[in-house]
């Protein structure tokens, strides 16, 4: 499996591209903007996004969505994501100026949920707290977290469905998982080991 990451939008969200080798197929997680690079990035390396994943409803996961799913992509997300597709100020598309194309679910995901795309094995972690649905992508030792955790920080709890214990208990989740890379929403890699020794989250009530 090849990974590529890619930086969307004016809030520089992680875009990870998973790209089954063999048949070029491949799954990106959180597409924010710039659906356009994007699609230059597929002619370029061969490849070809077959399935977008969502960790969870903000506009600057989901902005491009609509994109790729018009170009044949289909798209998933956890189950208590459903309203934040078409409500602007749920998913802050209004709020931020910069609405959200909406688009279509191919599959609302579960907690505990193995899926498999494009030949590659995910399994669907509930983690709510920085949204009331977010979910993070457990492939190998790797996590796809979104804005659960970043390196030396945490998501936002102060918008609509926040929620700081529920965003803590979902930290305590992920810090289980040891030795696991944690690919965050925003910023750099880091991992639960570390996290779990070092973030601020272990240290408020």
């Amino acid at each position: 499996m090849e990974l590529k990451v890619y930086h969307l939008g004016a809030l520089q969200t992680n875009c990870y591209v998973l790209i089954n080798e063999l048949t070029r197929e491949a799954v990106a997680i959180d597409v924010g903007a710039n659906p356009a690079l994007l699609q230059l990035e597929q002619l370029k390396h061969n490849f070809k996004i077959k399935h977008v994943l969502l960790t969870h409803g903000h506009f600057d996961h989901i902005g491009g969505a609509y994109a790729l799913q018009k170009a044949g992509a289909k798209v998933y997300i956890g189950k208590d994501e459903s309203e934040f597709i078409n409500d602007g100020n749920l998913n802050l598309g209004s709020v931020f100026g910069d609405p959200v194309t909406p688009f279509e679910i191919e599959e609302y995901l579960t907690d505990g949920q193995k899926i498999t795309l494009s030949g590659i094995e995910f399994l669907v972690i509930k983690t709510p707290g920085h949204t009331k649905g977010g979910v993070t992508y457990k492939v190998g030792d790797m996590l796809f977290c979104g804005d659960v955790l970043f390196k030396g920080s945490f998501g936002r709890v102060d918008f609509p469905t926040g929620d700081y214990l529920a965003l803590k208990n979902s930290a305590k989740k992920l810090f289980e998982i040891s030795g696991a890379t944690l690919y965050s929403g925003h910023g750099e890699l880091t991992t639960t080991n570390e996290e779990k020794l070092t973030n601020p989250i272990n240290f408020y009530d």
